[in-house]
């Protein structure tokens, strides 16, 4: 054995991966592609129900829904994302999202239908791949494979980042 074989400890991570704690993301199905939203970000998955319209709601927002005496707004997020298809509104769910600087904006989304609860680690995302177009990634964390399938990891500030206010002050 030589000296420096005997100096080194075998338990201190040797790389990046084995040092970041894996972060835990709720994964869902729209309009036939994987989206993961950081589990800190959703407050509660519901079964469908009606949603009341809003008049002169922009397009993408396609009413609210009431959960235990708060008014929550349903946005469309594959108009949002621009994605086509989808299932049925009434087999899907309504996934709850919270974010914001302190946590104080609530929006919800339908999702064709909510997956699993996975690990992803940092060295796991890759970024959203350059185009030769004027796409807009920003509303990407990241690209990761969960499951052998292709999973866009969320960024719900930038996504909801023009509408960051309450949706419902309209003051």
């Amino acid at each position: 054995m030589t000296a420096t074989a005997a100096l080194a400890d075998p338990w201190s991570p040797d790389d990046a991966e084995a040092v970041s704690e894996p972060q835990t993301y709720v994964t869902f199905e729209l309009s036939g592609q994987v989206f993961a939203v950081a589990v800190a970000h959703v407050r509660e998955i519901l079964d469908m129900q009606p949603i009341a319209r809003l008049p002169n709601a922009p397009s993408d927002l396609l009413g609210m829904i009431d959960v235990r005496g708060e008014g929550i707004a349903v946005i469309d997020l594959a108009a949002r994302l621009g994605l086509m298809g989808g299932m049925a509104a009434e087999e899907g769910r309504i996934v709850v999202f919270e974010f914001g600087a302190d946590g104080s904006i609530a929006v919800g989304v339908i999702a064709d239908r909510v997956l699993s609860v996975v690990e992803i680690r940092d060295s796991e995302i890759e970024t959203a791949p350059s185009a030769l177009t004027r796409w807009d990634a920003s509303v990407l964390r990241g690209v990761s494979r969960v499951a052998g399938r292709l999973t866009l990891l969320l960024a719900l500030d930038e996504l909801f980042g023009k509408d960051a206010q309450d949706p419902f002050d309209f003051t």
